[in-house]
C-alpha cells in the first residue's frame, strides 16, 4: 500500500476546484444569510475563510452544530478562491461532493 502525502498547495488545488463544481452542480450555498436560510435541507458541512468573526462562528455552529463546522485557514480568504470578495463562509448540501472536500481536509487536519 503506497500512502500518497499532499502538500498544502495541493490540497487548496483539489478543494478549490471541488468547491467551483459544488457551485456550478448547486451544492454550494455561498454567504451566511443564504446558508441559515437553507438550514433544514441537509447541509453535510459550513467551511468558514479566517478572519470569520466570532459572532458568525457562534452563530454557525449553534444552528449546525459544531461537527459540521470547518475552518479553512491556508492564507487564502475563500471568496478569493471562488473569485468574489468577501466570502468567508460556504455551505455544502449533502452530496457525493461535500463528502469528499470534508474528506480532503480531515484527512490532513483542518488547513
Amino acid at each position: 500500500m503506497t500512502v500518497i502525502t499532499l502538500t498544502k498547495s495541493e490540497i487548496i488545488g483539489r478543494v478549490t476546484t471541488l468547491i467551483h463544481f459544488s457551485i456550478r452542480s448547486g451544492v454550494a450555498l455561498i454567504g451566511q444569510n443564504r446558508l441559515e436560510s437553507m438550514a433544514e435541507k441537509g447541509i453535510e458541512i459550513v467551511m468558514i475563510s479566517e478572519g470569520t468573526s466570532e459572532n458568525t462562528i457562534k452563530n454557525l455552529s449553534t444552528k449546525f452544530g459544531d461537527e459540521k463546522i470547518i475552518k479553512f485557514d491556508c492564507g487564502v480568504e475563500l471568496g478569493k478562491l471562488i473569485g468574489k470578495e468577501g466570502v468567508k463562509v460556504i455551505g455544502f448540501k449533502k452530496s457525493a461532493l461535500s463528502k469528499e472536500i470534508k474528506k480532503i481536509i480531515k484527512s490532513c487536519g483542518e488547513i
